[in-house]
Order: structure tokens, then C-alpha cells, then sequence
């Protein structure tokens, strides 16, 4: 199963796509680029905007048309010619995705993803790993992945560490002794074993309530309705109220008429609309943190 991530080390596939959702100023774009690197569960793209790891953007094939709902899973934040690298995982694809031919069958060389150091931005401890879903080019200062981390208890931002030499005299920095035994000691193994599961987080088919509160000329518009699958990030629900592309709302998931919960924020990402029928399906985007609204 791990084989299917494998970026590093495989030809160069240059693909017209089709990209939509949140930049990282949280606004809506669509953009047209092209592929790197392609394999039927992960892809690299270059891309004009800067996005938050973890978040989920839509790809469509510019030939077959068909697209699905990627994970942003690394990024490098350093632009080259003003794009930027970004590590796509697919989620929930529409269809086929990829024409016959187009991924090139590659044979595992078991070699090809150099041992990295990286540096949790929330704790700051430090491992050494592969990367086997980063193309080689992109390994460098800049890189941000979202790993999971075992001292957090949670998914967290990793950032590439650039070593730099010391010399033979020089004093050991404060916790360098304790940072170098962590990395010897197997975090770095329990991150390749724990990033299986994060692999295997997806969209989950689960038909549950909601409830959408909107505003529209100034008065409150409600929406309830049923979702179509549920991740961490986002909801994809039917409903046969027309939504926009970008429009702020606020979300209570799951919805029941006699509980109080909190509200989270969200943005609409995409709307499909079906010929014949009022009904629409629709994507929103979860912002994280409960809103402030009282």
C-alpha cells in the first residue's frame, strides 16, 4: 500500500490540470497548471497560490474532465519563478481521473528518497525520516509536511532542517545532546509507522444532519439538510438551495433541533449542480477554531 505514494525517484509527467479551493489569505481561485509527478493516489502540481497543509483543494484533468478531492500534504514555500511545489493526496475521486498510459509504470528501486532531518513547528523536536512522497527537487529549505507527531498526540506541521557544518570546538547548542538521542531513538520510526495511518484518513461516507446558517441581505438564511461523506476538513452535503463559491457561512455538524452546539466557520469550495432536479451537492471547506459569534 505504501508503494502508491512513492513520488521520489519517478519520471517527470506533465499533466494540464484544473485546481480550486482556499489559498492560504483563506480566498476562493481557479487556476489552470500542470503536473509534475503523477501516480493514481498522489500527485505534484505548481501552483501560483500558497495553501495550507491539510487542506483540500479540487483537481480536474483538463482532457478527461474528470477530477477528484486532493489533501494538501507538503508544500514548499519557497517559489521557484513565482510557483510554488505542492504534494497532492488523493481522497475521493469523481472517476477515473488519469487516461490509460498517462502514469508511467514505475518498478521500486527501494533507494530513491534520501533520510531528511525535520523540525515539528509545535514541540521542536527533531527526526530523521524518508520522504518518499516528495520529489527530490523539493527537498530543500522551505519544505512543510503535515506528519504526525508522537510526543503533539497530533497531525502537525513539519518543516525541513537545513544542517549546517560545526566545527570540531565548537560547544554543543542548549538540548542538542537531547535532540540528537530523541532522533536516535526511534521517533523516527514510530512517525513511518504512524504515517500509514494518516494515509488512510479520507472522506468518509457518512449521512449525518446539518445545519447551515447564512446571510443574505442582511437577514439569516437556515439550511438543513444531509451530508454525502464527512473528513476532517469538509463536508460535501445535498440541498436545493443555491450556494456561492466562496461564500462564508457557519456550520453545526452533526445537527440535532433539541441540542446546543457550537457553530464552525466554513467557505463553499464547489457546487455541482444536476441537470432535471433542484438539487444541488455542495462542498464546504471547515475553518478551523469555533466561531466568536455569540
Amino acid at each position: 500500500m505504501e508503494s502508491r505514494h512513492k513520488i521520489a525517484g519517478t519520471p517527470e509527467v506533465k499533466l494540464a490540470v484544473r485546481v480550486r479551493g482556499l489559498s492560504h489569505e483563506e480566498r476562493y481561485f481557479d487556476e489552470q497548471t500542470s503536473t509534475t509527478r503523477v501516480t493514481q493516489e498522489f500527485i505534484v502540481i505548481r501552483l501560483p497560490k500558497l495553501v495550507d497543509l491539510d487542506f483540500e483543494l479540487h483537481v480536474t484533468n483538463m482532457r478527461t474532465q474528470v477530477g477528484g478531492i486532493y489533501r494538501v500534504a507538503w508544500i514548499n514555500t519557497r517559489p521557484e519563478q513565482g510557483l510554488y511545489s505542492i504534494g497532492l493526496e488523493l481522497l475521493d475521486a469523481d472517476g477515473e481521473i488519469w487516461e490509460p498510459g498517462s502514469i508511467p509504470d514505475v518498478r521500486e528501486t527501494g533507494d530513491v528518497a534520501p533520510v531528511v532531518s525535520l523540525e515539528c513547528q509545535r514541540c521542536y523536536q527533531t527526526i530523521s525520516t524518508s520522504l518518499h512522497e516528495v520529489e527530490t527537487a523539493s527537498l530543500g529549505e522551505g519544505l512543510t509536511i503535515a506528519l504526525p507527531c508522537d510526543t503533539c498526540k497530533s497531525t502537525t506541521s513539519w518543516a525541513y532542517v537545513v544542517e549546517e557544518p560545526i566545527a570540531a570546538d565548537a560547544p554543543l547548542k542548549a538540548g542538542g545532546a537531547a535532540g540528537a538521542k530523541a532522533s536516535a531513538n526511534g521517533p523516527a520510526h514510530q512517525s513511518a509507522e504512524s504515517l500509514k495511518d494518516l494515509r488512510q484518513k479520507g472522506r468518509a461516507p457518512i449521512h449525518l444532519a446539518i445545519k447551515i446558517t447564512r446571510t443574505k441581505y442582511g437577514l439569516p438564511i437556515f439550511d438543513i439538510c444531509e451530508t454525502i461523506n464527512v473528513s476532517r476538513t469538509g463536508v460535501y452535503f445535498t440541498t436545493e438551495q443555491g450556494y456561492e463559491v466562496g461564500e462564508t457561512l457557519e456550520v453545526i455538524l452533526p445537527y440535532h433541533p433539541d441540542s446546543m452546539a457550537i457553530p464552525f466557520q466554513g467557505r463553499v469550495v464547489r457546487q455541482d449542480r444536476y441537470p432535471g432536479t433542484l438539487r444541488k451537492r455542495v462542498a464546504i471547506q471547515l475553518i478551523p477554531g469555533p466561531t466568536t459569534k455569540q
